[in-house]
């Protein structure tokens, strides 16, 4: 039976490895996330069940005495409100428990010190290092210093990525898929976000325009925030320019751009094709569901994760960052334009 509450002593490491039949050195290595080479997959299965079934917990302020490093791991994202992030910080904090760490949420937009505020946080020990989501450049200057505890996700500067996404295929994917349809007057509502990925989504949009000889034509182009009744009228506003089918930023553009749809009696796919970006649970719940590019949303957060890990267990830094692919989902909010 699970020795986890208050009544019962508490479940330490050597009651671990006393009960599965191996040193505390060993255990220590398998609950500290440092078994990698050096423990078999059998003995690490074995210690973790069995310091499930006993209810072992970390003791954190133990390890930050025994290591002067808390094992706290900060995430910091744009805008915590967007369900896109829910499943990177899932996904970032089952990789980081799985090697003893947690994680702790941070919202730049809501925080113009974050950056200041985590570094500080990093030269205290306070937390082992950061993850960092489009940071801006005056951000990345300020972690220069203490670049060996941090990674970046699609960073401004070439060469400091940790993890880049292809974001600039899958917008050319977009533009494709609807100029294969016959869609020549195909409108772009961007995301207003002074960040590096929307800015290379446009830069993407533009130049697949170009390369399919359609930038000679009038294009619609429109941007907006999250905000639904701000997103609906300037997506109202770009759809009266006539065009017949529109790449979006986000899925939460392509919501607004339905609504504005609906207010001018056009139908979607029929008179009005809406290509989204993302691909959260919400492009489904559309009607009908949505065309958008696919982020691996999971993938991302681990693999920042384990990059950040990585560095500070000391293991050789990985050439390149990592490359997390997306991929166009084809649903029914797309078709042939009408002549």
């Amino acid at each position: 039976m699970a020795r986890n509450d208050r009544t019962t002593p508490l479940v330490t490491s050597r009651d671990v490895a006393r009960e599965a039949g191996v040193s505390q050195s060993t255990v220590s290595l398998v609950l500290n996330g440092k078994a990698e080479g050096r423990v078999s997959p059998a003995t690490r299965e074995l210690i973790e069940e069995t310091a499930a079934r006993l209810g072992y917990r970390p003791n954190a302020s133990a390890q930050m005495l025994r290591t002067g490093i808390g094992r706290t791991l900060a995430f910091a994202v744009p805008d915590i409100q967007q369900p896109f992030f829910g499943e990177v910080l899932v996904a970032a904090e089952v990789a980081a428990r799985e090697r003893g760490y947690s994680v702790l949420l941070v919202d730049t937009t809501t925080d113009p010190r974050w950056s200041e505020r985590l570094v500080g946080m990093i030269r205290s020990r306070m937390i082992a290092g950061c993850i960092t989501y489009t940071p801006d450049a005056e951000a990345e200057a300020r972690f220069a210093d203490v670049g060996d505890r941090v990674v970046m996700v699609e960073s401004e500067t070439p060469g400091l990525s940790g993890v880049d996404l292809t974001v600039d295929a899958a917008m050319r994917s977009v533009v494709g898929h609807l100029a294969d349809l016959g869609h020549r007057r195909i409108g772009h509502f961007a995301a207003r976000y002074p960040k590096l990925t929307f800015r290379n989504r446009r830069a993407a949009f533009l130049a697949e325009l170009e390369r399919r000889g359609l930038a000679g034509n009038p294009l619609g182009h429109a941007a907006s925030t999250f905000e639904i009744e701000a997103a609906t009228e300037a997506a109202k506003s770009l759809i009266e320019t006539g065009v017949t089918a529109i790449a979006c930023d986000d899925d939460l553009l392509a919501g607004a751009a339905y609504r504005a749809a609906r207010r001018l009696g056009l139908a979607i796919p029929d008179d009005l094709s809406v290509v989204g970006f993302n691909d959260i649970e919400f492009a489904r719940a559309l009607h009908p569901e949505l065309t958008t590019v696919h982020i691996p949303a999971g993938t991302l957060g681990r693999e920042a994760t384990r990059r950040l890990l990585d560095k500070l267990d000391g293991k050789p830094a990985r050439s390149g960052p990592a490359i997390v692919e997306l991929r166009l989902v084809l649903r029914q909010s797309t078709a042939v334009p009408r002549r």
